[in-house]
């Protein structure tokens, strides 16, 4: 009867850890596969992590004091618990789902691995009379699951680094065996995402083209869309390449090997790992760095960090803007409305070209810019690039926009938000006529030493536009609680929201038909107080 019961007990214990696992599963994917990252949200967020009901298990000890006729119940009081423990377990709704691939699934099995090896240990102790042990053993590593799956983490590296430089040197060797094939890399601190989609619009007018799909601008990203993606058949790639440290870029290029670079802006965006603006600065002109002698270089020279680097660049420049002078492409009799914008175009060989668009902002006439001078060195037209652009349709959660059923206009600039698109956004929301202007924001992260005072100016250039403000999050937001304390801006148009979802409620309970909302950044679930 004991071992049955034993038998029953370890069962519902493995299915309450491993489910639990799920949840540390997802946050360690959210957190990169970095045990540094994960260990500073885990300190930030132990409410999330540790539950009081976890320790339910240690009732059983009760039981034992009794003496040896208490081994049988104290062993049901043990099953009692891990099956309740597995039914009430209600683990929090996440915007972003958790994906298996199959490095995740590598780790999903060795931390249940883990958990099966302790709990066997228990199973041992509970039978040479260390049962006291036994029982405590097992309510440790149901409750500290996420230690768990960091020693998984930790064990599993040396394996998924090689697995991942086996397949980077695959997909490099696939590039290098593809001598026709152009590559472009495209990085900048904003408007990368944005630019791409537009380019690869252009340049399938003329070239078999594949892009890097949606935020694929990672090592492992680009590389799984090389081995993947890429045919003989591809005459271009467009590579999105993304950093949050110097040398990121470098390895990417190293990687794809592009020969034309285009570098869309600079600004302070993740300073929390970049350190300062310079360090952003010299990581983005990686790409530049990597170009052969006869690579080209296609860039904003409106953007005074870019300005600032010239003098180091060694290949031919192809420049684009709206503000300087003697540039390669330039945009004027611009008119930007809320339904897109017009304006025109005008490149150094003297060709003109109107060009309209749907995409809102001044932004994306940057973007938009930067696409045509990276098509024009491909041979694409300005007419056959304006045809293109007429076309294009917003790239979700950036800038992008509808109008509701109920006759509310809805601004979808979710997909991240830094200094400089916050107050694009920001200037967007002002130029859509309608009744109220409502914005809701967590605000902006990974900013460092800069990320409060950065929030505060936000906060304050919002209560300038905004009739009322809803924040996401009650601790994290506070700097725009400050920001907006500061500009006296009224209480009862205010609203702090717990999350979303509460965010959503007082949506609903203020709108009416002609309102415009903006949702301005998605933080990651990681974030979620």
């Amino acid at each position: 009867m004991l071992n049955f019961l034993l038998g029953l007990s370890l069962a519902a214990f493995l299915l309450y850890t491993g489910r639990k696992l799920i949840r540390d599963l997802h946050m360690m994917q959210q957190n990169s596969y970095m045990n540094s990252r994960y260990s500073r949200w885990l300190k930030s967020h132990y409410k999330r992590n540790i539950f009081a009901v976890d320790f339910l298990p240690l009732l059983s000890l009760l039981i034992l004091s009794i003496g040896e006729r208490g081994v049988i119940w104290s062993v049901v009081v043990l099953l009692a618990c891990y099956i309740f423990l597995f039914c009430q377990y209600d683990p929090p709704q996440e915007k972003k789902k958790l994906v298996f691939t199959n490095r995740a699934k590598r780790l999903y099995i060795a931390a249940n691995l883990i958990s099966i090896l302790l709990a066997l240990v228990a199973v041992i102790l509970f039978y040479i009379r260390m049962r006291f042990y036994s029982i405590v053993l097992f309510t440790a590593t149901s409750t500290f699951t996420f230690v768990l799956m960091m020693i998984a983490n930790l064990i599993m590296q040396p394996l998924e680094r090689s697995i991942n430089n086996s397949f980077y040197k695959d997909a490099q060797r696939m590039i290098r065996e593809m001598p026709n094939l152009k590559v472009i890399g495209l990085t900048g601190s904003f408007g990368k995402t944005s630019t791409k989609f537009i380019l690869g619009r252009m340049l399938s007018e003329k070239f078999n083209t594949l892009i890097t799909p949606d935020s694929y601008n990672t090592p492992m990203g680009i590389t799984k869309v090389i081995r993947t993606m890429l045919k003989p058949s591809h005459e271009i790639f467009v590579a999105e390449m993304g950093a949050k440290q110097k040398g990121d870029i470098r390895e990417l290029c190293e990687l794809a090997n592009p020969s034309i670079g285009i570098l869309t802006a600079i600004g302070e965006q993740h300073l929390e790992t970049f350190g300062n603006l310079q360090n952003i600065i010299d990581t983005k002109f990686e790409l530049i760095d990597f170009l052969p002698a006869d690579g080209i270089a296609i860039l904003n020279l409106d953007d005074e960090n870019i300005r600032s680097h010239l003098n180091k660049v060694t290949v031919p420049i192809v420049s684009y803007g709206m503000e300087q002078e003697n540039l390669d492409y330039i945009a004027y009799d611009v008119q930007v409305t809320a339904k897109g914008s017009v304006f025109k175009v005008k490149n150094k060989a003297g060709q003109e070209q109107v060009f309209t668009t749907k995409l809102l902002g001044r932004h994306n006439i940057h973007n938009i810019l930067a696409a045509i001078a990276a098509a024009g060195v491909m041979g694409v037209s300005m007419e056959m690039a304006a045809k293109a652009v007429k076309t294009l349709e917003p790239v979700p959660h950036r800038l992008s926009w509808q109008r509701t059923p109920q006759n509310i206009v809805v601004i979808d600039d979710a997909f991240n938000s830094n200094p400089v698109g916050s107050q694009i956004a920001l200037e967007v929301l002002a130029k859509i006529p309608g009744n109220k202007k409502i914005i809701v924001t967590p605000g902006m992260v990974e900013l460092g030493e800069k990320e409060e005072l950065l929030n505060k100016d936000f906060a304050q250039s919002a209560a300038v536009v905004c009739d009322y403000i809803i924040l996401v999050g009650k601790k994290h937001s506070r700097p725009l609680q400050e920001g907006l304390e500061a500009v006296s801006f009224p209480q009862e148009r205010l609203f702090v929201a717990q999350n979303l979802e509460e965010a959503n409620g007082k949506i609903r309970e203020i709108t009416e038909p002609g309102d415009v909302i903006l949702f301005e950044n998605d933080l990651p679930d990681t974030y979620n107080e």
